[in-house]
């Protein structure tokens, strides 16, 4: 507990420090006043985090309430009659939803949220009451259903944040506890599109950050059962699976890493310029950022698998559609941001990095040679190293770091033995550093050149 405490003084500390560095860069530009940036340093001074304790306290307590609630009817089990339990439990969720609308209406977004989430977990409660009232035999996967129904119900009625939540994890319950088939029914694939939608609409409409998460999680999860139903029925054996995941998963983070680059370059570039909210802007930056840490990942683990896979991947069996949907999404939407973001250095560099990880991604597939799949793997991490120092990103910059310093370790442990794989280790290496750093060095001249030009002349 002390070291969690510590860990969040000292990110609210970093975030603070380069706040006060920001503001001052801001005034100087003369973006903001020095007034605005007084009362925004004055605002983090005084904002310690107790306005938000008041809210933590209640949820905790309204979970503690319902536990007793459930506790207190387990107790008296025998002397409630069934009509009295099934009318308290209607009667509980039916006043906690009236209460979260009052609240709603006087403006009090918090209790509103609170109240939905008690009716949620009262509601999740009662499916298992009813279960218990009726005899009826256990399953996980129904409760699970019709708790995902009922909790996305409340979440999008009440923009609940609490009972999206809920609803989250059902779904990931329900993915986890269905039966896996030999056919994958078109009913389960219907219902995940669904819940999948859902789910991940919600934070779009109804910001927060722990549903944007939750949609992701969702997303991962929802991806992952089709992948492993898919793949369990693919022959091949165990090279055909990590070749599946290095493609699928692959195209998958690309995908989440590109989609809001693509979004900005829409903007930028269409001609009624349509409205990005800040909601959609979290969204897409969390995806974003979520899908840059599990590629940073799987570039490492493809360069382990290049010597996993025996000769000859089955290449015509890797490709099915859980795999292909993805991996062409990824693909296309590399290059339509390579063509859209030829004036935009930034953008142009963000979508060649992610292509050029991708491609490290699918080397193992093709190619056996450790020593091209090592030099591509670490060109890939070092570019994208070099984006998150570009961006000013330090998330990224942290991933890509762990990333690298994972394969250089690696590539350290297989060539120690060998001298001239040492030498061709580091001479890889030393090349693709130095290309990288004169292509950085020109490209940074060429873009300040204009502006010191008109600097002088003034």
């Amino acid at each position: 507990m002390t070291r969690q405490f510590f860990g969040v003084v000292m990110f609210d500390w970093a975030y603070k420090k380069r706040l006060r560095d920001d503001l001052e860069t801001w005034v100087g530009k003369g973006w903001l006043t020095p007034e605005g940036a007084a009362a925004i340093l004055e605002d983090q001074d005084q904002d310690d985090g107790r306005s938000r304790l008041p809210m933590a306290l209640a949820g905790i307590g309204v979970v503690c309430v319902a536990l007793a609630l459930f506790a207190f009817i387990a107790a008296n089990w025998g002397a409630i009659p069934k009509s009295i339990k099934l009318a308290g439990i209607a009667a509980l969720i039916l006043g906690a939803h009236f209460l979260a609308a009052l609240a709603s209406r006087s403006g009090k977004k918090g209790v509103s949220d609170l109240a939905t989430g008690f009716a949620t977990l009262v509601f999740v409660g009662g499916m298992a009451l009813v279960g218990q009232i009726f005899h009826m035999p256990a399953d996980w996967s129904g409760g699970a259903f019709l708790v995902c129904m009922g909790a996305l119900a409340a979440a999008w009625l009440s923009g609940s944040v609490t009972s999206l939540t809920v609803a989250a994890i059902a779904a990931v319950t329900w993915q986890s506890s269905r039966v896996f088939t030999d056919h994958a029914g078109g009913a389960d694939a219907f219902i995940s599109v669904v819940y999948l939608a859902a789910i991940f609409l919600h934070p779009f409409f109804h910001p927060a950050r722990l549903s944007r998460f939750a949609a992701i999680a969702v997303l991962l999860v929802t991806y992952g059962r089709w992948f492993g139903e898919v793949a369990d029925r693919m022959p091949g054996g165990d090279d055909a699976v990590g070749a599946m995941i290095l493609a699928g998963f692959g195209g998958l983070f690309a995908t989440m890493v590109q989609l809001g680059p693509i979004g900005d370059l829409y903007v930028k570039w269409s001609s009624y310029k349509p409205v990005k909210t800040h909601a959609h802007w979290l969204m897409l930056r969390a995806l974003q950022d979520i899908g840059f840490m599990m590629l940073c990942a799987l570039v490492f683990v493809s360069l382990i698998a290049v010597q996993e896979f025996d000769d000859g991947v089955p290449l015509m069996r890797v490709f099915s559609l859980p795999v292909a949907l993805p991996l062409l999404s990824a693909v296309v939407l590399c290059v339509i941001g390579l063509l859209m973001s030829f004036k935009t250095e930034k953008a142009l560099a963000l979508f060649a990095a992610v292509g050029l990880a991708l491609l490290t991604c699918l080397a193992p597939l093709v190619v056996e040679n450790v020593l091209l799949v090592s030099a591509l793997a670490l060109a890939s991490l070092i570019g994208l190293c070099t984006l998150g120092t570009w961006f000013n990103n330090r998330f990224w910059m942290l991933c890509a770091y762990l990333a690298l310093t994972g394969v250089g370790l690696w590539l350290l442990q297989v060539t120690i033995g060998s001298l001239l794989g040492q030498s061709v280790f580091f001479l890889i290496a030393g090349l693709v550093l130095l290309v990288m750093a004169l292509w950085l060095a020109r490209l940074f001249k060429r873009k300040s050149g204009p502006a010191d030009n008109a600097e002088a002349r003034s």
